[in-house]
Parts: structure tokens; sequence; C-alpha cells
């Protein structure tokens, strides 16, 4: 979602109608090519103690990566703007450059201490997981570090690419990526675990290679000028400062979808692995929602806001509220009644129809928080065209709190369901923030 937010950041001034249609086509395509790759770790793998250890593997690299570009996010765009207007092309190309290689440094150093510290990461990332998992997470995790390097380096080549007019390429490349780890699976299933972690690294660097040759047609070369390292250390503290407000929140929120996998896993093996699945097929069914109207909401609350139309704004929360109400609704009775069939019938394999339950029962319990996470997406846009980045870090941060609190009371009675629960819970809870903040501010 990231890379959605940088165009809305950055290319404001893009006929909306046009490029909703190519959000919402490039979404769609790599939904696509993703489940794609699902389909085959479906069959291959099931719900076991191998998918488990992988996953738990992935958390450290997603958490670090996802810090990084939130801080990106915030600090790289202001900053690059100003200085379109105030400095030269090259001088322009010489700040993306250094902030580019600078962010490789990073994820290299991140990857190098993460490899070196496995036994001790392994462990926290194991959590209560059996030890059957343990033995997946020490062998997955030593390989799947270099995606620290390689998810900071491709996020800021994201952003830059946005910057620059080219996020269809951005957004197309995770096409290739799904493809690639897809076809690998189908072609070597007997390479298990070691083929999945092949995978991964492979899809992502096709992904990073497709995106760094966009980069290079755009007119910004790799390998040039830097600026002066004074002026850059300025940048860079401008940057800093600039992301300050948010970093708590970016923590918070990375926090909240880092640690339910490493909760989730206390419950025995496949717990993870039916989370999982869940996990990626309610985000798939989000990210359709809430990416493709995301650029739109933005731009219509930034027009009401400037010219104080609050009774409009008013009229917009109550449509995205029927309109959340009415997804969510459809899909707690869609997941409820024909979800566990659905699955077991589209992935078969070692898929079996005793994971296909597992798994809808998961997504059942998040279903029932779509239409919070709908609407909460909507009061973070208002909050942002308010300039209200306060709101936007304590949304974060009750987010996760009930999220941790829930889990804790909720675990007795409904075991491994009871993080998907949670999930729901603090959706709900963001959106009861954002009505009271209405109200207040009223």
């Amino acid at each position: 979602m990231v890379q959605v937010d940088a165009v809305e950041e950055g290319q404001c001034v893009e006929p909306m109608k046009k490029q909703l249609a190519v959000i919402t086509l490039l979404t769609a395509a790599a939904q696509v090519s993703a489940f794609f790759k699902l389909w085959f770790t479906a069959r291959v793998f099931g719900v076991g103690s191998e998918l488990d250890g992988y996953n738990l593997a992935l958390v450290l690299p997603t958490f670090v990566s996802g810090i990084m570009a939130g801080f990106l996010q915030t600090g790289l765009f202001p900053v690059r703007a100003r200085l379109k207007v105030a400095a030269s092309s090259v001088e322009v190309d010489a700040f993306e450059r250094a902030v580019l290689w600078t962010v490789a440094g990073v994820g290299g150093v991140f990857t190098v201490l993460s490899a070196l510290g496995s036994a001790v990461i392994v462990p926290a990332l194991a959590g209560g997981a059996p030890a059957s998992v343990i033995v997946a997470i020490e062998k997955a995790f030593p390989y799947l570090t270099i995606l620290l390097a390689m998810n900071m380096v491709g996020d800021c080549v994201g952003y830059l690419l946005a910057i620059r007019n080219r996020f269809a390429i951005a957004a197309a490349a995770p096409i290739a990526n799904g493809l690639v780890g897809g076809l690998l699976l189908a072609s070597w299933p007997q390479g298990g675990l070691t083929n999945l972690v092949l995978g991964t690294i492979l899809g992502l660097a096709v992904q990073l290679a497709i995106c760094l040759g966009g980069l290079k047609s755009t007119g910004l070369q790799l390998v040039g000028p830097f600026p002066e390292v004074a002026r850059f250390r300025s940048q860079l503290r401008e940057m800093l400062g600039l992301a300050a407000w948010i970093f708590p929140g970016v923590v918070l929120s990375n926090l909240a979808v880092s640690l339910p996998p490493i909760w989730v896993a206390s419950f025995g093996e496949g717990a993870n692995s039916a989370f999982g699945y869940a996990y990626r097929l309610h985000s798939s069914t989000v990210q359709l929602l809430v990416m493709a109207s995301s650029p739109v909401i933005l731009a219509h609350f930034s027009d009401l806001v400037a010219r104080g139309e609050n009774g409009a704004v008013h009229s917009v929360l109550r449509k995205a509220a029927t309109f959340s109400v009415m997804l969510g609704g459809v899909g707690i009775v869609l997941v409820g009644l024909i979800g566990s069939t659905v699955l077991g019938w589209i992935f078969g394999g070692r898929f079996d129809a005793e994971a296909a339950t597992r798994v809808a029962d998961h997504w059942w319990w998040m279903t029932t928080g779509l239409s919070f996470l709908i609407l909460g997406n909507v009061f973070a846009k208002l909050w942002q065209a308010q300039r209200r980045p306060k709101l936007i870090t304590m949304m974060a941060g009750v987010g996760f709190v009930v999220l941790a609190a829930s889990f804790l009371l909720l675990r007795g009675q409904l075991s491994e369901y009871a993080v998907a629960a949670a999930m729901s819970v603090s959706a709900f809870a963001i959106v009861a923030l954002g009505a009271f903040n209405l109200r207040v501010s009223a």
C-alpha cells in the first residue's frame, strides 16, 4: 500500500479517473499473480510446519523494511519536491541517487547483522512454536535476511518511480514476482522449503530489476555524482524531522502486522500456516477495495477541507460507512457459508478438507472486521487531508493496544482464532476513535 500513498503525495496533479483505472487494473493483475503463487504453495505445502517456519522467518524482514518504507514515504517526497523547485535537475538527480544508495547501504547492514544474529533472532520469532517449526525457521531465516536490503531498495525505487510519473512500472513489477515464485514451485515441487525460499528471493530480484530498469529509463543513472556531504547531511536531517511525528505510528502499525503470526504460532503446528493463508486472502480483498479508492478519497477530502465544506465531509463519511457495512456484511455471509468449500475446491493437493475449514474459520473472523477496516482507511485519509498527523499516530497506537489486549482476553475462548478476532476488534476501535474525534471536532 505504500506505493499508492506515494502517488497520493507526489502525483496529485494527475487526472484522478485515469490514475484510478491504472491502479485498479494493475492491482488486480498483481493480486492474480500473487494468487498464482499461493495456489501452488497450498498444493505443495498444505498446512504444516515447513510453511509455518517460512512465514515466521519473513516477520523480521517485513517489519524492518516496513518501518523504513514509512520513513521514506514521509520524508522523501516533501524534500524532493522542494529541491525540484529550488535546485537544478542535476542536483535533484544527485539527491535521489544519494538517497537510493544510502537506503541500500542501510539495508545491507541490517541484512548482515540479522544473518549474524540468527541464533538469537530465531527463538524470538518462534515464540511458542513446536520444535519442527523452529527447525524450518532455522533453515529459512539466514537466506531470507537478504529480503531486508531488497525490500528497502525496492520501496525506495518504487517511490522514485512514482515521483517521476512512472508508477505503472512499480505497480506492475510485482506481477513478475508472483509468476516467478509460482512457476518455480510448479516445476520443482519436490524442492519443498528450499524451493519456496529460493522462489521468494528470485521473484523479488526480478521485481527489483524491472523497477531499476524503469528508473534508469526516466533518466536517473545509478552511478553518478552525489551531493556535497554537508548538503546531503542537512537533507537527511530534514527528512528525519519530517518523519519524526509519524515514526511511532509507523512502528506500532508494523508491530500490529508482525506480532500476530508469532502469537498464533504458539497454538501448534499448522496454526501459523492457516492464519497466513487467511491473512493473504483477507489482505488481497482489502487491497483491491482500499487501494483503488484511496487516491480519489484523499483528493476529494483535500478539496472539501480546503473549501471548509464540513457538511460535505460528513456526507462522504456517511456514504463510506454505508458502503463499508454492505461489503462487510456480504463478506461475512459468503465466507461463513461457502468459504471452506470454495477453498477446498480451488487448492486441493496437500490442502485437504481439514485445512480448508481451518483457513476459512480464520478468514471469517478477519472478515467480521472488514467493514471497520475499510472505514478506518477512510478516516485516515480524512486526517491526512486535514494535516493531523497526531491522530494518525494515535490511530496506530489505539489499534495496537486493543489488538494485544483483545488477543489476551480471547485466546482462552477462541484458541488460535483469537488473533483473527482481535484484528477485527482492533479495526472497530480505530473506527470508534474516528467517530469520537469527529463528534468532538463538530
